[in-house]
């Protein structure tokens, strides 16, 4: 009776999630048409809305939370324009086979002048190309490296050779920043850290002060860490204490370790402390006790400053594979008040990321034409800094992460005014990043997803909380309610899909924050209107915007890669498995013509193929979302022809491989049908086979003959 219960549960939270998505999804003329003018905003936010005298009014949880300011995000803590820095060393193409020290003999002999304002200078790229066999690095303050245009026509730095970055920006223990080194152990000597706790019983989300025990070796400037200890009885209570996958437990975060956030003293009363910028998380007593978050005075590490990369054009060689086997990655930023704009980049993978703290990368365009191979996925952006600003910013891609964060950041990082194209998401992707802002960004082909990953990954577990999207097009969100905190979609367009945690079949988790769902809200943008209460109009005006309207935001979007059209079944219908993405235990040759993609393309005149005397194989197939499925279709390939003498089918369910078929022979076609079962993941396991197996069709369908449950992804919905 349980378990009837528990389905009949299940599905009439579907039928309530079809009836929300049958009024908010849209046609793709109808989003086409929003890409290139969006609609006015008209609604109004219950959470962040503007009152007569155009004053923002922020509507608090029971608990005291509320959105956080985001206006903080970005170079120099927002709203202040990005330097014209003078230029001071010109570089020509050597016309030779690597231009590496070529370029950064210019930048090494910039870095050697003295700082004049901030700044050293520039160096300033002519137009041409630069092939690069390593990378650039800047790694003192005040040096910007500039090109003469961000087009294929302008300075294009070229990346051949070996596996590298193109571009780093980060200081390091080396001549070139010498004098930093030197003025940073000098400082060490005299500082004096102070360590206290947090006496509140609870400290709200987005809040910007909290009472401690002692406030003695405290001043204003100071700049300390907020310690969140990572307690059992939090992650117990973020259920994330029973995580499995294929048998083994999995750890989200461990007790005894901290999340730490690190902010400045904007002011001392009495034992109140008032930071800079807002917490992206609470704290509740309640469940780190016995200890305390303890607040400490540090000396941050050194970071490179006032540094910059612009107007260039990086150029990688479009390759057909996994992206733990690419090559090249674009840019590697770890500094604070830098930034990088007017970029574009081709075909590098894992291509910009990002550490440190007040950050701008604005109109950085990637460009990826060949797919990503594997079900495992690049980010393309990783912004794991805090008060981040990633403005107009694109991405092109499928079978990609656009952008995804690592583990235990704090925010405010905000995504302004971007655009992403072809099948891939956004996400919160590990452990517990808080405060993102993804305001007024299309993601018209793939998801926004603020959500519980669970044992995805290494137990990647809840990727974010205390994030909102706000007035965003996605064609799909996986917006969740973490235990204890909240995830906001306000003003957005597309479906929010209800899922259970990843690799289980229910029960499904609750559902965020959905806030006037598919009619815009006023103001069009929180960041912006958040900048221009706390600095004024003419902070908007600073960072390229005339306003905060409708038609800031009327920009087109890339083109994305063409979509495949669906592989239907007179029988069965929809292949779920088609053009999903493959893991293979061995492939013939390495080459790409005999990957595991070839048994999920739909052509039975292709087909995945082991090496020559391996007789054993294993083909994997990630279905990106959960799926019913109750039929598997094999094939082998007409030529070399049947080889196969014994095999098994497994799906992961419920976090663990489970049987759906097994055989001795497929020959031709083999159809084999099972109990429905929700499913994650699918794979293939030859046993036993005369000679390479040769698998031309793995088809994976729903079994209409069969009473079956309601779906749960979006596909299935559509």
């Amino acid at each position: 009776m349980k378990r009837v219960s528990l389905v009949i549960a299940f599905i009439l939270t579907l039928l309530v999630s079809v009836s929300l998505i049958s009024l908010t999804l849209k046609s793709p003329e109808v989003l086409q048409a929003e890409q290139k003018q969006p609609a006015a905003a008209t609604g109004k936010s219950e959470w962040v809305y503007q009152d007569k005298k155009g004053k923002l009014v922020y509507k608090k949880t029971p608990a005291g939370d509320k959105i956080m300011d985001y206006s903080h995000a970005g170079y120099m803590g927002g709203g202040v324009a990005l330097p014209v820095v003078p230029v001071q060393k010109r570089v020509k193409p050597s016309g030779g086979p690597d231009d590496t020290k070529l370029i950064q003999a210019a930048i090494d002999e910039v870095a050697a002048m003295p700082l004049k304002d901030g700044f050293r200078g520039a160096v300033e790229l002519a137009a041409g190309t630069y092939p690069c066999e390593g990378a650039i690095t800047i790694s003192a303050d005040g040096v910007v490296l500039r090109g003469s245009g961000s087009g294929r026509d302008g300075s294009v730095i070229k990346m051949i050779g070996d596996r590298h970055v193109a571009i780093v920006l980060s200081s390091g223990n080396n001549s070139r920043n010498a004098s930093a080194q030197t003025e940073s152990a000098a400082n060490s000597k005299d500082f004096k850290s102070a360590e206290t706790t947090i006496t509140d019983a609870y400290v709200p989300s987005g809040t910007t002060s909290f009472t401690v025990s002692d406030v003695t070796g405290f001043a204003k400037g100071d700049v300390i860490e907020i310690r969140k200890p990572v307690t059992d009885a939090w992650v117990k209570f973020m259920q994330m204490h029973d995580m499995v996958r294929d048998g083994k437990p999995q750890t989200w975060m461990r007790a005894g370790s901290t999340l730490t956030t690190q902010r400045t003293i904007a002011a001392i009363s009495g034992k109140k402390i008032t930071l800079d910028v807002p917490l992206s998380d609470n704290i509740d007593s309640k469940l780190i006790q016995p200890l305390q978050a303890a607040v400490v005075k540090v000396q941050p590490p050194r970071l490179v400053e006032q540094a910059g990369v612009e107007q260039l054009h990086i150029q990688a060689p479009p390759l057909e594979m996994s992206y733990q086997q690419a090559p090249y990655k674009a840019m590697q930023i770890r500094g604070k008040d830098c930034w990088v704009r007017d970029v574009q980049i081709e075909e590098t993978m894992n291509s910009v990321s990002v550490n440190g703290s007040r950050i701008t990368l604005e109109r950085i365009a990637i460009i990826r034409t060949v797919p990503n191979l594997g079900a495992s996925k690049p980010a393309e952006f990783a912004p794991n800094a805090s008060q981040l600003l990633l403005d107009r910013c694109s991405s092109i891609g499928d079978n990609i992460w656009h952008a995804a964060t690592g583990g235990g950041q704090a925010g405010p990082i905000v995504m302004l005014n971007c655009s992403f194209a072809g099948n891939g998401h956004i996400e919160g992707h590990q452990r517990w990043t808080t405060g993102m802002l993804l305001d007024n960004c299309k993601v018209p082909e793939g998801g926004i997803d603020f959500k519980n990953r669970g044992s995805m990954g290494s137990g990647h577990g809840w990727g974010t909380g205390w994030s909102v999207a706000w007035n965003c097009l996605a064609k799909s969100y996986v917006v969740q309610q973490p235990p204890g905190a909240y995830n906001w979609m306000i003003g957005c367009i597309g479906p929010n899909i209800p899922t259970p945690r990843p690799f289980n079949t229910g029960p499904l988790l609750p559902l965020g924050i959905s806030d006037s769902p598919g009619v815009p809200v006023v103001p069009q943008s929180l960041y912006l209107a958040q900048l221009e209460e706390r600095l004024g109009p003419q902070a908007v005006k600073n960072i390229g915007y005339g306003g905060n309207d409708p038609g800031i935001f009327s920009y087109k979007l890339p083109k994305g890669p063409t979509e495949h059209k669906q592989l239907l079944d007179k029988v069965y219908g929809r292949d779920v498995a088609a053009y999903k993405y493959a893991n293979t235990s061995n492939v013939r040759g390495g080459e790409l013509k005999f990957g595991g993609e070839r048994a999920i393309d739909g052509d039975v005149n292709t087909y995945w193929s082991t090496d020559d005397g391996i007789t054993t194989g294993k083909l994997e197939i990630d279905l990106e979302e959960p799926q019913y499925i109750g039929v598997v279709e094999l094939r082998e390939a007409t030529k070399p022809g049947p080889r196969v003498q014994a095999y098994k089918v497994e799906a992961q369910v419920d976090s663990d491989w489970k049987l759906l078929a097994e055989g001795t022979t497929i020959g031709n076609q083999k159809v084999a049908h099972f109990p429905t079962v929700l499913a994650w993941k699918v794979r293939l396991i030859i046993l036993q086979a005369s000679d390479s197996p040769a698998i031309s069709q793995f088809s994976l369908y729903r079994d209409k003959t069969a009473a079956t449950a309601k779906p749960v992804s979006g596909a299935e919905i559509n």
